[in-house]
């Protein structure tokens, strides 16, 4: 029994060294990437090391994907184009036809990021009421979030009042290349 009790307790002082040296791991794992969250390794109960899958971000971004915005067509009511200029944005609003009473309209959103987001990352896009005096007031008549990671989202079966209306996209992420949004009839 004495040598049972050796060999235990120079087993346990091998997991608390092995442990120490994955929470050190861990630690400094967490310090390469931006908004990444340290891993904590946790010992089970049957003195087994558990250690969290880790996900590592890359640090430098990639090429953005290839965003084309597509041509004006008939019945657009309104779009918003956004580009990289140096290092800013610059937005570029065309008006479209008013909205036909009646009719139901599809929006259609995109953006292209050298280091794509998902839909939790805030950006979004926002139909307000264009008419005279109304542009830049009040709550949009319809938002919803998008990634910016240059798939296409299609919003389809909007109802929108009748008249003019415009579309704009927010919370463009600081890399964003190229953003577009559009509404148009189905």
């Amino acid at each position: 029994m004495s040598r049972d009790r050796p060999v235990e307790a120079g087993s346990r002082l091998l997991e608390v060294r092995a442990l120490v040296a994955l929470v050190a791991l861990g630690a400094l794992g967490g310090c390469t990437s931006a908004g990444a969250r340290p891993s904590v390794p946790t010992v089970a109960e049957s003195g087994v090391v558990v250690t969290p899958e880790v996900s590592l971000t890359p640090i430098d971004p990639g090429p953005a994907p290839r965003l084309e915005v597509p041509a004006q067509g008939p019945g657009e009511v309104a779009r918003v184009v956004v580009r990289r200029t140096g290092k800013g944005q610059s937005f570029r609003n065309v008006p479209g036809v008013p909205v036909a009473a009646g009719r139901t309209y599809i929006v259609e959103v995109a953006c292209s990021a050298r280091r794509p987001t998902d839909t939790s990352a805030g950006t979004s896009y926002a139909v307000y009421d264009a008419a005279p005096g109304t542009w830049g007031h009040g709550e949009p008549l319809y938002s919803r979030p998008f990634p910016c990671d240059g798939t296409v989202q299609r919003t389809a079966d909007l109802g929108l009042p009748t008249g003019r209306v415009q579309i704009d996209v927010r919370g463009l992420p600081a890399d964003a290349v190229a953003a577009y949004a559009l509404i148009r009839p189905e």
